[in-house]
């Protein structure tokens, strides 16, 4: 599983290691409309998941989303929600 985290308002949004990646684009751009000064911490529970992360950069790029939608440094251990 994917799990992303919006360093603006703490939501955490869930996606499973058989999403698309048009799928979870979708989603961080639904939330994004919603909380337009979020960007995205994330994680993978899974080595599939972790691969899959790869793949949903170079996605980002090539679709030129990047800037858009940002994914930043994996999350930290002692990562806090409020």
């Amino acid at each position: 599983m994917l799990l992303f985290y919006c360093t603006d308002c703490k939501e955490m949004l869930t996606a499973s290691d058989s999403e698309t990646p048009q799928r979870i684009v979708d989603r961080l751009d639904e939330h994004i409309t919603k909380c337009p000064l979020g960007t995205f911490t994330y994680e993978g529970t899974s080595g599939i998941a972790r691969r899959r992360l790869g793949d949903l950069r170079s996605f980002l790029e090539g679709e030129g989303l990047a800037d858009k939608i940002q994914l930043r440094a994996p999350v930290p251990n002692d990562f806090k929600f409020m």
